[in-house]
């Protein structure tokens, strides 16, 4: 679980911290441990942590150095050790929730979340009415999927502090996996009370409402950022799609920021809902070629994380891959698949590139671009002689294609023959399927591979 979760990270940080024990009232006196303290507040690690140790070595019951001493381990990443010595202060101070929180801070850290719901159990019965604590313990139990549980303890932490900003994102996002998304968008509405300006929440409530088919409502929220950002490009695209225009493209930003966004969980949730274009795609394509069949030299044009270039990498003796999320292609780099990556945009790598290809691989890409005139003119311009084109595309019948109220665009086939026949390639195999699932929903679509040349 992410650290961005505990609203106060490591509780050493709070001034007066020898007031809250009271079994130590000669702290005042104590000036080496004074001097450790501003040394840690102040940043500077090394000599605070040598001065807390100078001071356990005199005396090893110095509850005092012992927790700032865990504490400031722990921040600088040493967290079993830091464990060890809060511990130690926790059986001599068992009456002491910071003690018992910053614990909890640890075990979550470490991944051991019943243990750190233990610790903050501990330090709630010491302190009832912290609503820090009540959030933490309702943030283990959202990730480890115990739903009911985490919206009963954020509610209450939000009862305590209706302002504890941070809990209102968590608990909408509860509410939305709860399948409740009225109550998901009430909290953001809430939060917007506090926060009216907040891009992000206005950003995060149109979406939902867009999700749920509430476009009216949804495009309320995305005029609100116009008026406060007026050339906030992703606003201008949710417009575009929630009043039936359709736009030539979605801007360079608006699809960078959506996936270094979605980039962290990306993988698992194209999981869940039945994402299978990558190996339907490559079995057409060695349907065609044959398994042992090799391409020289093939591009993975949006690449993402890696998904549509991990069932070509056999197939292929040099594959690259580039995307516009530098976020995607961090991932991308770490399982190993392209011989080469790029952070950039298609039309313009392509442009400023020598290289000729064999391979041209594009899932999921073209939802994000309207126009593909452009970019089948690219990639005709450095393609080898019989090379060949894979590719997905969201089903359109209305016209050659049309910006949804999803934000995504969708092509007529009529539209791809036509871009085919005019770049010199062929449509040697094709098929309609189901993309994926959305609002339990499928998602039609239609896989393409294309031929340079071919009569096939």
């Amino acid at each position: 679980m992410d650290g961005r979760l505990f609203q106060q990270g490591f509780i050493g940080h709070a001034p007066g911290l020898g007031q809250a024990f009271s079994s130590r009232t000669q702290q005042s006196q104590d000036s080496q441990f004074q001097k450790a303290y501003e040394k840690h507040m102040a940043g500077n690690m090394a000599s605070a942590r040598t001065l807390y140790e100078r001071i356990l070595k005199k005396n090893a019951k110095h509850v005092d150095a012992r927790y700032m001493l865990g504490t400031l381990l722990a921040e600088n990443g040493l967290l079993e050790l830091g464990l060890m010595h809060l511990q130690s202060a926790a059986k001599h101070v068992p009456t002491s929730p910071m003690i018992h929180t910053n614990i909890g801070h640890v075990h979550m850290k470490l991944g051991q979340l019943d243990q750190a719901v233990n610790s903050y159990q501990k330090a709630l019965k010491l302190n009832p009415q912290s609503p820090d604590i009540l959030f933490n313990i309702g943030a283990i139990f959202h990730e480890q999927g115990k739903m009911e549980e985490a919206a009963t303890y954020i509610d209450n932490s939000l009862e305590l502090r209706p302002d504890f900003l941070a809990a209102y994102p968590l608990i909408s996002k509860i509410q939305r996996e709860l399948g409740r998304p009225e109550l998901a968008a009430a909290c953001l509405i809430k939060l917007l009370e506090y926060t009216p300006r907040s891009i992000n929440t206005l950003f995060e409530l149109g979406n939902l409402l867009a999700a749920h088919q509430d476009y009216t409502n949804a495009a309320i929220y995305f005029k609100r950022i116009l008026n406060i950002d007026p050339l906030n490009g992703s606003a201008h695209h949710a417009l575009a799609s929630l009043s039936g225009e359709t736009t030539v493209t979605a801007p360079r930003k608006h699809v960078e920021d959506l996936f270094d966004g979605l980039s962290e969980n990306f993988d698992r949730h194209l999981m869940e809902l039945g994402y299978r274009t990558p190996e339907l795609l490559t079995e057409m394509l060695i349907d065609l070629v044959g398994d042992q069949f090799h391409f020289d030299h093939a591009i993975d044009l949006g690449c993402g994380t890696g998904l549509s270039g991990a069932p070509v990498r056999p197939i292929c003796t040099h594959l690259s891959g580039l995307d516009v999320s530098q976020k995607m292609v961090d991932i991308a780099r770490s399982k190993n698949i392209y011989d080469a990556l790029y952070k950039d945009d298609i039309s313009q790598h392509l442009k400023s590139s020598h290289q000729e290809y064999d391979l041209f691989i594009a899932e999921d890409v073209f939802i994000y671009v309207g126009e593909l005139s452009g970019l089948f003119k690219s990639i005709k311009a450095h393609a080898k002689p019989d090379s060949h084109f894979i590719f997905s595309t969201e089903l359109a019948t209305e016209q050659d294609y049309i910006l949804r109220p999803t934000g995504r665009y969708a092509h007529s086939r009529n539209y791809i023959e036509t871009l085919a026949t005019k770049s010199g390639f062929t449509i040697v195999a094709s098929q309609i399927t189901d993309l994926r699932m959305e609002a339990m929903q499928a998602i039609k679509g239609e896989l393409f591979v294309l031929k340079l040349g071919s009569d096939e």
